[in-house]
């Protein structure tokens, strides 16, 4: 799956707690009312933006772009419309694709879902990616984000048990192609294997160079 990466234990259970503690009794309202377009005939969820809740989009931007993982995968220039998705038993988000553009004004180039429930917590609800390979089913434990390029076709399934609470986000990347992206991501790891087995020598240095002209070339 070329541009879906997971991250794990992007939170830990202490800021997992204090997140669903600030929610708790927090002012849901329908999902369709910040949908658009033919997404509003599949949409039958819960939302509520973090800006709603004094603190919250601090502590969720924080652990979110000051993760070192999440900017190497992103290259981000703007993260942006954080919002936090509910979904009770039979709910579910069918087949669609997010907008190019986000409401703030910026472009939309990755996605991301922050798991907030305990898996244990509910069934179904898994995040459905439409691949090259297939159709491929991501079901996470709390705390995990999944990255994913905005113009591929998701959809979450079903939840038949329980209740899924996850953060949604959206990246404006400094490298808009994922062809690019994963290019500069694969010379890095090329680069941090061969310091970590060769050491610092004049090849590090080739890498280091490449990677760092590509991104000039490609940054917009």
């Amino acid at each position: 799956m070329e541009g879906v990466f997971i991250i794990p234990q992007m939170l830990d259970e202490p800021q997992l707690e204090r997140i669903r503690k600030l929610i708790a009794g927090a002012a849901f309202v329908d999902g369709k009312s910040t949908a658009s377009g033919m997404a509003q005939t599949v949409k039958n969820n819960e939302q509520l933006s973090v800006s709603k809740v004094p603190g919250l989009m601090k502590i969720l931007t924080d652990a979110v772009v000051n993760d070192t993982l999440f900017r190497q995968l992103t290259m981000p220039r703007t993260v942006a419309n954080l919002m936090i998705n509910r979904y009770r038993t039979g709910m579910s988000y069918g087949a669609h694709v997010d907008a190019a553009v986000m409401s703030s004004g910026h472009r939309a180039d990755i996605s991301f879902t922050l798991v907030l429930s305990p898996a244990a917590s509910y069934d179904g609800g898994e995040l459905a990616l439409e691949t090259s390979l297939g159709e491929q089913k991501v079901r996470e434990e709390a705390g995990t984000l999944v990255l994913y390029p905005t113009g591929v076709v998701h959809r979450v399934l079903p939840v038949t048990r329980g209740e899924r609470l996850a953060v949604v986000g959206w990246v404006e990347s400094r490298i808009r192609d994922v062809r690019q992206r994963q290019v500069l991501i694969d010379l890095d790891l090329v680069r941090k294997n061969h310091l970590e087995q060769i050491g610092h020598d004049r090849y590090a240095d080739l890498l280091l160079k490449t990677s760092s002209n590509l991104r000039r070339m490609w940054d917009n």
